[in-house]
């Protein structure tokens, strides 16, 4: 197929640094496609060059001033039949939409997206601050839109609706390591890699060093990179005495940068706003442990045993960050660090990202635009023909989407899929997301005439958890309504069907499916739920929050009005906030007597039973506590949410962890701290609790008691239908809706009284 890509960033003679990161995506694009550029170049970085060959890449010059509407309208023109012959146009960098916005391409049109404005328009001058609003809705007019990171995709798709955002990474492309320092002159090397610029903040750079100096350590900073700080980054080194410490090379080759990195320590950049982060990702690639501002994407790589991200511009913050990755760092060796992130951002990687993107495009245009033999638009499917091969993308049609997420063709995704198709085809379509994974791979665990009915998608992202891919599903769905399940569960026939009665007699933005465990037959009793209700549900007075997933029927427009989502790289609790927020701030019904959705008990990795540091199991409960959203509850709201993060959260994670070995002081004192911010966001959450729940409460907070005693009362508050399980302390709270008394009957008329409402 042939690929017409344009962008206003690319290298010529005047600014042979210009847009690298293009040459790099059109090299790797160009080993599935066949890949020509127009260049739309600007004044300042043109050579007098219109026509030659770069590193193998086809490029045809157009001279354009972005701030000039009359050269925007002359390129418009030129462009149109430099675009001649193409079965689909890539445009690259937000100024290539301007004039493509004026003569859209009768061909489908993917749009890459690197700006930082678009996640950080406080960078921006005021005036272009004003205009952004109304720029960025050019973001709306392709086709399909790709980010180079989450961070980013967001305010994409806040612009862009329901239209496809998709994430395709930056390359960063792995290399031979050099191995680290054995560290015996006593000397920290710190390296940085960016221009001398305000974003990149050089000035607390410079300040960050004097602390750690301050602090006794022999600290060094060579920082590569140019720009307009320089005079001021030296001035505030001689100021601060650090100016011998302080190497500014200026800009280097990739080979230079390759060799700084080789001959560092750790990898220091302060900066205030990033999207991707191309030069610590390098870094990671290289083998060296990172300390970065927390502002951008970063995060979406960065992993906690090789690097820290530190969310305010101060130097105190920093200096600490430094010298604790450097201590806890120092023993890894490069091989380790730089296989975090190994070949997730590769050339080929990416390469096989953006022809996936070009393949769904062109299905997905082709269905919607419905070609004749001989038009244009067939042509399109003859491209889409052309890409590696992948399974069919279903036109739809259906008012739900169900979205499967399926990280290895070892899981029982076959099976799920069927029990969508099978049971519930008249009502839903299934969209597979494919994780980290080719669409090939999964495809081959279905039933072969499945294949043609389902739609595939590939995400990858550097995490384990199944929050990246059930929010790639989601945002790129087109459905009224969308459902999530995991691969290894399955749907009961005409549960899709009862959802959508639910939600056509109550009016309901989430209906909440009835779950059972392993088979239909075992309801599973949560929520429990006043069993009068046939209507809308509430918080409190059913006792919502005990179900933690968002299991069930979404209305998609909901989703994206209100940003729900779930929390990316999550491996514990990442459904919670979610879930929980939305019971809180939209109308919510309850299917309490339809087919049930199915847990799968036969996968033997859900991370659902993994032991796991207190901080890392219970790590999604104090951003949830402190979430605006939640502070802004009524008391009884916040004390309900907090008496089932006790039960379920604090007390489950004591009850898993048997052994007293696991139960270090660090770990003590976490489940303490965490127990206590429980307490102190929901004011009353412990007094429906029984007796036996207030003993291990009180052993929770109290980290001197012995972990024998701990992990006792965690097994006593077990043993049902003893006074010590039945009773709360204070007898006032007896018939209280979450004491032990009437929340037991209600989860017993939930497991039992829907099955015989049925017959």
């Amino acid at each position: 197929m042939r690929v017409t890509a344009v962008t206003t960033w690319f290298p010529t003679q005047a600014a042979p640094s210009r847009g690298a990161f293009v040459v790099r995506d059109l090299q790797a694009i160009a080993a599935h496609a066949e890949v020509r550029l127009v260049h739309l170049v600007p004044p300042a970085d043109d050579d007098g060059t219109r026509r030659l060959v770069h590193e193998g890449l086809e490029v045809l010059r157009i001279p354009m001033d972005p701030r000039r509407p009359d050269q925007v309208l002359r390129a418009s023109r030129a462009l149109a039949r430099a675009m001649r012959g193409a079965d689909l146009v890539h445009s690259m960098a937000f100024s290539s939409l301007l004039p493509l916005a004026l003569r859209r391409p009768d061909v489908p049109w993917l749009h890459t997206e690197h700006w930082s404005a678009l996640t950080t328009p406080s960078t921006l001058p005021l005036a272009a601050r004003t205009a952004l609003p109304a720029l960025s809705r050019m973001l709306a007019l392709p086709d399909r839109v790709t980010a180079v990171c989450e961070f980013l995709a967001r305010p994409i798709r806040a612009v862009r609706g329901g239209r496809e955002t998709a994430v395709v990474p930056c390359i960063v492309e792995p290399g031979p390591l050099v191995a680290r320092r054995d560290r015996a002159d006593g000397r920290l090397q710190l390296v940085s890699t960016g221009g001398l610029i305000e974003r990149k903040d050089p000035l607390l750079a410079v300040e960050v060093l004097a602390r750690l100096v301050e602090d006794g350590a022999d600290a060094h900073l060579e920082w590569l990179g140019e720009g307009p700080l320089r005079a001021a980054t030296e001035a505030r080194a001689r100021e601060l005495g650090v100016k011998g410490r302080l190497a500014l090379p200026g800009t280097r080759s990739p080979a230079e940068v390759r060799e700084a990195l080789g001959r560092a320590d750790l990898f220091f950049g302060p900066t205030r706003a990033d999207n991707f982060f191309v030069s610590a990702a390098e870094a990671i690639v290289a083998g060296r442990p990172v300390v970065l501002g927390a502002t951008g994407g970063q995060g979406e790589y960065v992993r906690p045993e090789v690097g820290a991200l530190v969310p305010v511009q101060d130097a105190a913050a920093y200096a600490e960050a430094v010298l604790a990755v450097d201590a806890r760092t120092r023993d890894l060796s490069a091989e380790v660090i730089a296989g975090t992130i190994g070949d997730a951002f590769s050339t080929a990687t990416v390469g096989r990202a953006y022809a996936a993107q070009y393949r769904e495009l062109l299905a997905g245009v082709t269905a919607r635009r419905a070609p004749a033999a001989g038009s244009s638009s067939a042509a399109v499917r003859d491209a889409a023909a052309s890409l590696p091969a992948a399974p069919a993308t279903p036109s739809g049609g259906r008012r739900v989407e169900v979205i499967i997420a399926c990280h290895t063709p070892e899981r029982p995704v076959g099976r799920a899929v069927a029990s969508v198709l099978d049971g519930n085809g008249e009502d839903a379509s299934v969209a597979v997301i494919c994780h980290n994974r080719s669409a090939e791979e999964i495809a081959a665990a279905l039933r072969p005439q499945d294949v043609p009915r389902v739609r595939f998608l590939e995400h990858r992202d550097e995490h384990r958890s199944a929050s990246g891919p059930f929010n790639a599903g989601i945002a790129s769905s087109e459905a009224e309504f969308v459902a999530i399940i995991g691969s290894d569960d399955t749907l009961e026939p005409g549960a899709v069907a009862s959802w959508l009665a639910v939600q056509a007699r109550t009016g309901a933005e989430f209906v909440l499916t009835r779950l059972a465990l392993g088979g239909p037959g075992h309801g599973v009793p949560t929520p429990a739920v006043r069993m009068h209700r046939a209507g809308l549900v509430d918080l409190v007075a059913d006792r919502l929050s005990y179900r933690s997933a968002p299991l069930g029927l979404m209305r998609r427009e909901m989703l994206r009005r209100t940003g729900l989502a779930l929390v990316e790289g999550a491996t514990v609790g990442g459904d919670v906030a979610m879930v929980t927020q939305m019971m809180a701030s939209v109308p919510t019904a309850y299917d309490r007597c339809g087919p049930a959705y199915v847990i799968g008990e036969d996968a033997g990795d859900r991370v659902t039973y993994v032991v796991r540091p207190m901080t890392e199991q219970l790590g999604f409960v104090p951003p949830l506590l402190e979430a605006e959203w939640f502070t802004a509850l009524p008391r009884r709201a916040r004390a309900a949410i907090g008496t089932k993060i006790l039960r379920i959260h604090v007390f489950g994670a004591v009850f898993y962890r048997g052994d007293e070995e696991i139960w270090t002081a660090a770990e003590r004192e976490d489940l303490a701290r965490l127990t206590a911010q429980v307490l102190e966001a929901a004011p009353g959450a412990q007094h429906p609790l029984s007796r036996a729940d207030r003993r291990l409460l009180d052993a929770c907070l109290d980290p001197s008691v012995p972990a024998p005693r701990l992990i006792a009362a965690a097994q006593q508050r077990r043993r049902h239908g003893r006074p010590g399980t039945l009773l709360p302390r204070d007898l006032a709270w007896t018939l209280h809706r979450e004491a032990p008394l009437r929340f037991m009957a209600a989860s017993l008329a939930v497991r039992h009284l829907p099955r015989a409402s049925r017959r």
